[in-house]
């Protein structure tokens, strides 16, 4: 069934967010193992050299099986980073790994070929680190049984450069089937700055997974339309697809002067749990709302979108102007009821609104 709502007034920004579920990443459900730097393969680098590629395994010890894998490509221009911490990534990737783990999941958080100074759009890179992604998750279904996963339920995201490896990783048609879902977080392609261009070099497919991005919209090195575009093109090929803006955020929008933000962090996190458990029908509900066609019209501030999902659920309608930290509800209807939700009380704040499932 479809409900439609609609915002009127002085919004500028608006967040969507489907059938969120809210978790506290900091809360674990076990003792988090973590093996570090273990090789899954050796390649050949831009200069010639052999080099070893590792990864980072991170899990709650038990006797638990099948469960879905999640794969991390962190960011860096296709030329630096690490899947670890470091001064310029802060512990954000730790930290996602280790939240995944405690929630049910195995992290994979992998190092890739890495070609400082590639030109232009850097195809020969992209094309080594996606390689070295294939090679990994051929690494981890070799070890399924010994980690406890279903090497068939996988999830991948990256932030930045590694978003944009893991969009085009599981997006190239030579890999369908291989990702059950994508996360993008700010992800684009070389060459970086002002100008937008596509974060896929594939054509989209209906193989290709369901994809969630999360993107600052004032990002000055990987443009917010990107992300725009890129959900847009899923919406019309019917891949389901969650966009979550940033309201007035830069690139990596969690390490701001030196300083990691937390608040932010924990907020990302809860998104990418959400859409990992719904994508890989981990977490429940296995059937999601689905965030349908929506527009801004920036000459009289409207904003509207559709919500579609399973039938004889109620969904509530949240508002948040604290930058996503605390949510009051402002509307709930079941899906079928087709009512119209809006306001015209205009804003000079920036308000993020979600559609949640509240029961059954």
């Amino acid at each position: 069934m479809k409900i439609s709502w609609s915002c009127l007034g002085n919004l500028l920004f608006v967040g969507l967010i489907a059938s969120v579920m809210r978790l506290d990443f900091a809360v674990a459900q076990g003792t988090v193992t973590v093996e570090s730097n273990l090789v899954y393969g050796t390649a050949v680098d831009y200069t010639g050299s052999n080099v070893s590629l590792t990864l980072d395994a991170y899990y709650v010890n038990g006797t638990q099986t099948n469960r879905p894998v999640v794969m991390l490509t962190h960011g860096g221009g296709f030329g630096a980073g690490d899947k670890g911490y470091t001064v310029a990534q802060g512990n954000f990737y730790p930290d996602m790994a280790t939240a995944f783990a405690t929630n049910g999941f195995v992290t994979f958080s992998i190092n890739y070929r890495l070609w400082p100074g590639c030109s232009g759009d850097c195809t020969q890179e992209v094309d080594m680190a996606v390689e070295d992604v294939m090679t990994a998750l051929n690494w981890i279904r070799a070890h399924s049984v010994y980690y406890g996963v279903d090497a068939t339920r996988v999830l991948i995201g990256g932030d930045s450069a590694g978003g944009g490896l893991a969009v085009n990783a599981s997006y190239r048609s030579t890999n369908a089937n291989s990702f059950l879902g994508c996360i993008s977080l700010w992800g684009g392609m070389p060459p970086y700055g002002t100008d937008v261009h596509p974060v896929y070099a594939y054509p989209i497919i209906s193989q290709t997974p369901p994809t969630c991005m999360i993107h600052g919209t004032a990002d000055t090195v990987v443009p917010y339309a990107t992300s725009v575009i890129l959900s847009s093109n899923l919406t019309a090929a019917a891949i389901y697809n969650e966009l979550h803006p940033l309201v007035g955020y830069n690139h990596y929008p969690v390490m701001v002067n030196s300083v990691y933000d937390t608040n932010l962090v924990s907020t990302i996190i809860n998104y990418m749990i959400a859409f990992a458990g719904l994508t890989t029908g981990h977490l429940q509900p296995t059937v999601p709302v689905r965030l349908g066609a929506h527009f801004l019209q920036v000459a009289d501030g409207q904003f509207s979108f559709d919500i579609t999902g399973p039938s004889n659920v109620t969904v509530a309608i949240e508002r948040s102007t604290d930058q996503l930290s605390t949510w009051q509800a402002i509307a709930t209807n079941q899906l079928p009821s087709g009512a119209t939700w809006s306001t015209n009380a205009a804003s000079t704040v920036s308000q993020f609104y979600r559609a949640r499932i509240i029961s059954p």
